[in-house]
Parts: structure tokens; C-alpha cells; sequence
């Protein structure tokens, strides 16, 4: 052995000692008339033991400290979200029950209290996501997951659970956008509003429409993944498919919209009866949404040819 890496004398002499003390002491014996010898080869062996057991039992213990920390903060996130959407949700009430009050008494329009009634609700269910991610995080000691191909946990569908909410909540804002767009629809038709305020609202909700098509198509394909009619890799490609779906349709939405309000400008441009700078506005922002359609186009495309 190479004289440098050899345990010294001290080291032995003192590492005989210990083994002689336990071989007493496990065969009750009376003191040895002379000390048991070792080779130094045989201590450098058994130093060498000792120190990558030591080694194993200190990796394993700060393992299991850090994932215990892990848990413990990730826990106390989420509780503090629950706390934080039960603050909130406190508040919505409060402001909705006011409003409903000062509706009663004429002093608000219908509107406004169904805006902030709705706030109420979505508070609601944003609260149900917060406790909902806590139940997970309890579950499992890590942070939630939203993939479609995330197992269940105990039994329990989490991210199901969340996809139901998701679609409440774009429900939920489909009924004020309908309200406006039939008011300013009135509006338009009377001459007491421009046109501009209609095409912005069929934009939101042709956005809006493409946001609920693509949570029931996901919740769909979780709960065939989850009954084992398609395969992780499957569900996880059809819901990128359906993503890309949505941003297609979201940017021919916009397109379509640009589009009109673009050659309605260039009319009233040409009689002088708006800016040029407002015309280049609107084509600029038609060039944004026909690139956005294309690369909308082109993701769609490849992840057909994926299959």
C-alpha cells in the first residue's frame, strides 16, 4: 500500500483497543492476556467501511430532511393561498351584497350588480382550487400537477377537479360579455354607440368560446385516460393539440375582427373622417394577428403529423 494512504500507529494501537474491548464484550470473557493484532491492510480496510457507511446514513438522513422541508414549505404555500382566497372571497361577498342592497333601492344598475355577483362566484371557486391544491399537496408533498396524464391520487382525480372548475369559471364570464354585447347591439342600432365597441366584444367572446371548447375537450380526454381508453403519451399529445386548436381559433378571431375594422377605417380615412395614424394602427395590429394565425397554423400542423 502507498506509505501515504497507510493508517499510522496511533490509529491502529487505538482501533485495537476497541476491537478487543467488543470481542470481551460480546463473548463475556475475561480480559485477554494480550491484545488482539490487526494487519494495517485489514484496519485501512475497515476504516474505509466505516467511513462510506457513515457516508450512506449522512446522505440518506439530509435526503429525507430536505424532502420533509420540501413538504413543509410547499404545505405552507398552499395553506397561505387558501388564506389568502378566503380573504378575498370574505371581501367579494361583502361588495356583492352591498351592491345587491343598493340595486334594491335604485341606486345601481342591474349591471353592476351582476358583475359584482359574479365576482362573488368566481371567488368561490377559486377558493374551492386553493383548498382542492392543498388536499394534493398533503397527498403527495409536492407541488400540484396539471398535466393530463398526472396520476390519481388515493383515488381521487385532482386534476379533473380542477378542469370542472375551469370550465365554471369561463361559463361564468360568458354571461356578462353576452349582456354587454346585446346592450352596445342596441346601442349601435339607435346611433348611440360606434360600431368599434361590437367588434371588440365578438373578439373577447369568440376568445372566450375558444377557452371553453378547449377545457371540456381536456376534461374529456383526462377522463379517458383515467378509464384507460388512451395511453399518457396519447392524452398528452391530444391536449396539446386541443391548446393549439384554441390559439387558432383565437387569432382567426382576431383576424376577422382586424380585418373589418381595418377596411371600415380606411373608409371613413378616405373622407377625412379619422386619422391616418389610427388606420396604421389597426393594419398594424392585422400583420401581429396574421402571424400569430400562422404560427397558430403551423404548431397544429406538426403535431397532427406527430401521430
Amino acid at each position: 500500500m502507498n506509505q501515504v494512504h497507510e493508517p499510522d500507529d496511533r490509529f491502529i494501537e487505538h482501533l485495537d483497543w476497541q476491537l478487543a474491548s467488543e470481542y470481551r464484550r460480546l463473548n463475556r470473557l475475561p480480559p485477554a492476556p494480550a491484545k488482539i493484532t490487526i494487519s494495517r491492510r485489514s484496519a485501512a480496510i475497515a476504516a474505509l467501511v466505516g467511513v462510506v457507511l457513515a457516508g450512506a446514513s449522512a446522505f440518506g438522513t439530509a435526503a429525507y430532511l430536505k424532502d420533509s422541508w420540501r413538504k413543509k414549505i410547499e404545505i405552507a404555500r398552499t395553506e397561505t393561498e387558501v388564506k389568502l382566497c378566503s380573504s378575498r372571497l370574505a371581501a367579494a361577498r361583502e361588495i356583492a351584497a352591498r351592491a345587491e342592497s343598493l340595486f334594491a333601492k335604485g341606486l345601481v344598475e342591474e349591471e353592476e350588480k351582476l358583475a359584482t355577483a359574479l365576482a362573488a362566484e368566481k371567488a368561490a371557486l377559486a377558493m374551492r382550487t386553493a383548498e382542492i391544491n392543498l388536499d394534493e399537496v398533503n397527498a403527495t408533498g409536492e407541488s400540484p400537477r396539471f398535466d393530463l396524464s398526472a396520476p390519481m391520487i388515493g383515488g381521487r382525480d385532482f386534476v379533473s377537479e380542477r378542469l370542472e372548475i375551469e370550465l365554471k369559471k369561463a361559463d361564468l364570464d360568458m354571461t356578462p360579455l353576452q349582456l354587454r354585447s346585446e346592450r352596445f347591439q342596441r346601442l349601435v342600432e339607435t346611433g348611440m354607440a360606434q360600431a368599434e365597441a361590437l367588434e371588440e366584444i365578438r373578439i373577447a367572446r369568440a376568445i372566450l368560446e375558444a377557452k371553453v371548447g378547449e377545457a371540456r375537450k381536456r376534461l374529456d380526454m383526462r377522463n379517458r385516460f383515467v378509464t384507460g381508453m388512451i395511453t399518457a403519451e396519447a392524452v398528452e399529445l391530444d391536449g396539446r393539440t386541443a391548446e393549439a386548436e384554441k390559439s387558432l381559433q383565437t387569432a382567426m378571431a382576431k383576424v376577422k375582427a382586424l380585418e373589418e375594422q381595418a377596411e371600415r377605417l380606411q373608409g371613413l380615412q378616405t373622407r377625412g373622417l379619422v386619422p391616418v395614424e389610427e388606420v396604421r394602427q389597426t393594419r398594424y395590429a392585422l400583420e401581429a394577428a396574421q402571424f400569430e394565425l400562422k404560427l397558430a397554423a403551423a404548431e397544429l400542423d406538426i403535431l397532427k403529423k406527430a401521430r
